[in-house]
């Protein structure tokens, strides 16, 4: 399209205050990623009832544990770029209807670990979606000033999720079985399908890419922008062919976008296969180093409550400052702790909690951001394809990470070893995310 109308919504939105619409839209995209959050590491807390319930191996459970990584790497990469073409609000709510099922279902599954690696990989698949729409909405409807914050806060529901399953399992698991808690999940994930079907609007940027229907595109972004307190447009430009990339993978690997692109992919790559090392075997690497699973969960939710709190601090630092520094800054500084552990063999309790409090911190608030990042290299027309496609490629890193560690573990690799080996990703990600200007 051309580029007028672009820059009058662009203007519309970045030229006012916050109003309560964008708060609403923003506690979306933030309830979206805190399903995601809970569905995986629910998973990983209920790991070992289900390897002593169905009597599976380590490998096994490495398996299962990435299963939904997989169905998260195809949704992004193949699901999400359909956002672009067909609109967020359709696909993100189509998402959040395929995870509540999935999660109801993994509840009731046979005891059969490809049974249970396919309904995890159904669950992924809307996952994926979520991740990479939810941080195209929340930059959409955000103004320029407050952007990266606003896609850190819907990114940071993924952690909170992940950091609420560990009260609620321990609660939950010795009570009703490992089942219900994905049961209960589930049924809660499909109520907030139905708020966020009658809630959510659609995308005014998407809306004014299209070149159908612009009487009907027109009336839609101007009942929006009544709703964010900005005034109306007045006319909508037809789109024209040329003015923009199409949304595939090739516009992401040709021209200004090709080497950006790719430093993007090796960053989530490196970022995955340490955050899903932890996030995957924390509870069981604690047991199997003396401590109680109860000690474990808390553990694991010390982690997500410490990315709680970097996402937090990395969004608002954004506010005065570019990205790149930042991201750098926290991933360098998670691996140094990880060396940290290995070099001095942490075994007290305490320190080890406050250490790994402090690794969710700094890694996940990294990793959160480049989300942001993300979003702020592509143009709307790509920007849930480039997105997508470099969670997509990047988690093949998390697909890989729990499967790698269940062997090693198999092999009587230690946890502070573990930590010395998932650092390296972290030190080359600091380096990359250096050749970012954002």
């Amino acid at each position: 399209m051309t580029q007028t109308s672009k820059d009058e919504i662009r203007a519309r939105i970045d030229d006012g205050p916050v109003v309560p619409m964008m708060v609403v839209i923003i506690g979306i995209g933030f309830l979206l990623n805190l399903v995601d959050g809970f569905d995986v590491v629910a998973m990983s807390v209920a790991a070992p009832s289900i390897s002593e319930d169905w009597g599976i191996t380590a490998a096994e459970k490495g398996w299962i544990l990435s299963a939904a990584l997989v169905g998260m790497s195809i949704g992004a990469a193949f699901l999400a770029p359909l956002a672009d073409v067909f609109g967020r609000r359709l696909l993100v709510v189509a998402a959040t209807a395929l995870i509540g099922v999935s999660m109801i279902v993994t509840g009731f599954i046979p005891q059969s670990v490809l049974a249970m690696m396919a309904v995890r990989v159904v669950a992924g698949l809307g996952i994926g979606i979520i991740f990479a729409n939810g941080a195209a909405i929340a930059s959409e409807f955000s103004p320029d000033k407050y952007r990266n914050l606003a896609v850190t806060l819907v990114v940071m529901g993924y952690p909170f999720g992940a950091m609420i399953v560990g009260p609620i399992a321990d609660y939950v698991i010795p009570i009703f079985g490992w089942e219900m808690l994905f049961v209960f999940g589930g049924i809660a994930t499909l109520v907030l399908g139905v708020g966020i079907y009658f809630v959510l609007p659609e995308s005014v940027m998407f809306l004014a890419s299209r070149g159908k229907n612009p009487e009907k595109n027109l009336a839609e972004i101007n009942e929006t922008l009544a709703k964010l307190k900005r005034p109306p447009l007045e006319s909508l430009a037809l789109p024209k062919a040329q003015d923009a990339p199409p949304a595939n993978v090739s516009s992401l690997l040709s021209g200004e976008y090709r080497t950006p692109t790719l430093v993007l992919w090796s960053i989530y790559f490196l970022g995955f296969l340490t955050l899903y090392f932890l996030l995957s075997w924390i509870p069981s690497l604690f047991v199997n180093a003396g401590f109680s699973m109860s000690q474990g969960i808390y553990a694991l939710t010390l982690n997500n409550m410490g990315a709680v709190v970097g996402i937090v601090a990395i969004g608002l630092i954004t506010t005065h400052t570019k990205l790149a520094k930042p991201i750098g800054i926290f991933f360098a500084g998670s691996a140094v702790l990880m060396i940290v552990l290995y070099q001095f063999r942490v075994e007290d309790l305490f320190m080890l909690n406050v250490s790994i409090f402090a690794i969710g911190l700094l890694l996940q608030g990294a990793f959160t951001a480049m989300y942001a990042l993300a979003a702020r290299v592509y143009p709307v027309e790509i920007r849930a394809t480039g997105i997508g496609w470099a969670a997509g490629l990047g988690r093949t890193g998390a697909i890989v990470s729990p499967i790698v560690a269940g062997y090693l573990v198999g092999a009587e690799w230690s946890l502070f070893g573990l930590f010395l080996l998932f650092s390296a990703p972290l030190v080359v990600a600091a380096i990359l995310v250096l050749y970012f200007k954002h």
